[in-house]
């Protein structure tokens, strides 16, 4: 069974296309037969995995086989089409819930499509996490036969999991302005004015424009990372900045809550649940989180962040020390077990 997965034709790069492609290059290694295919493969932001073929395109479909999964990222439905054409198994691969609502017809649903689809070849809908399964299936109300059970995640790259020795005086906190960047200023100055009378001095790091290297070494130098984005399919930067031994706090984005977890009981008020229950791992504490877009529990959340920080005793080791333990679930080689395993299935129920 070949893997034939749809490219999205974008300029620049980003984190699903670059999940996209590691998934690829994870296949290929695998031996399993697996091909790329863009509407405009010759003018790619990246260079693509190695020994990946890609496919040219034909919106009839004549580069799939009956047999062939015709794998599709969720912002892109239109690129459905050569796939159910050719009566190909199509899988949508869902990195991000928000994008579930983008780009469909009018007066089309993602529940319309899947009862549409032939009953042998259901569509099927691969996870990148926990909520985005929930989201898949208690609101758009796609069923077991067509949500898979098994979630995909994301690795979190090699480059983080180092620990640096954090400098003296200042809590230094990390935070990425292109992630809802006013809110993140809302936020910076709000804290600013809770720790003055405090009398405690910290230093914001901005996280912008910089290789993986370098965003590795501004975590690893930090003490806490202002988790801003949001809506997040998964949210790669706070588990990221957890293998680093820096604290995220913050916005979940909903898809955060694949890992994320308070500490219980709640250290302080306004710390957030989702609706939904939580894995039993990771561990328990391994941040501080509050509702998307609640900037003044963002803002009180990371002045006592802070003031763990600055004390540095058990209750803040913890956090650190958790925050690790959690990021070592999404490595790099637990990806590429979670891929055998998923794909194996899928073979298994074709």
């Amino acid at each position: 069974m070949r893997t034939v997965i749809f490219s999205p034709p974008l300029r620049r790069g980003s984190g699903g296309l670059a999940a996209i492609w590691e998934l690829a290059g994870i296949l290929s290694r695998q031996g399993r037969p697996v091909a790329l295919v863009s509407t405009d493969a010759g003018r790619t932001p990246a260079e693509p995995p190695a020994h990946v073929p890609y496919l040219p395109w034909d919106p009839e479909g004549s580069f799939l086989e009956p047999d062939d999964v015709w794998l599709v990222p969720e912002g892109w439905p239109n690129a459905l089409a050569p796939g159910l054409r050719a009566g190909a198994h199509v899988l949508v691969y869902v990195q991000n819930w928000a994008f579930m609502m983008t780009g469909l017809p009018e007066n089309v649903t993602w529940k319309k499509l899947a009862a549409g689809s032939r009953p042998e070849r259901p569509l099927r809908f691969l996870a990148a996490s926990g909520p985005v399964r929930y989201f898949l299936r208690e609101i758009l109300g796609l069923d077991g036969q067509n949500v898979m059970d098994d979630v995909l995640p994301p690795a979190v790259h090699p480059v983080f999991f180092r620990e640096h020795a954090r400098p003296g005086g200042r809590i230094r906190i990390a935070f990425m302005p292109r992630k809802n960047k006013a809110l993140a200023d809302q936020i910076r100055l709000i804290t600013l004015a809770l720790l003055d009378a405090a009398n405690i001095e910290t230093e914001f790091v901005s996280v912008h424009n910089l290789g993986r290297e370098e965003v590795a070494d501004v975590l690893a130098a930090c003490h806490i990372f202002l988790s801003t984005g949001f809506p997040e399919g998964f949210a790669l930067p706070p588990a990221e900045a957890m293998a680093c031994g820096c604290v995220p706090v913050g916005f979940s984005g909903l898809g955060g809550f694949e890992y994320m977890r308070n500490p219980e009981p709640h250290p302080l008020p306004g710390l957030f649940e989702p609706p939904f229950a939580l894995a039993r791992e990771p561990r328990s504490g391994n941040g501080l989180f509050v509702a998307d877009g609640d900037v003044l529990g963002a803002a009180r959340a990371l002045a006592h962040a802070v003031g763990l920080a600055r004390a540095g005793n058990g209750r803040w080791k913890e956090l650190v020390c958790n925050g690790r333990q959690t990021a070592l679930a999404y490595t790099r080689r637990r990806l590429e077990e979670r891929t055998e395993e998923i794909w194996k299935k899928f073979a298994e129920t074709c």
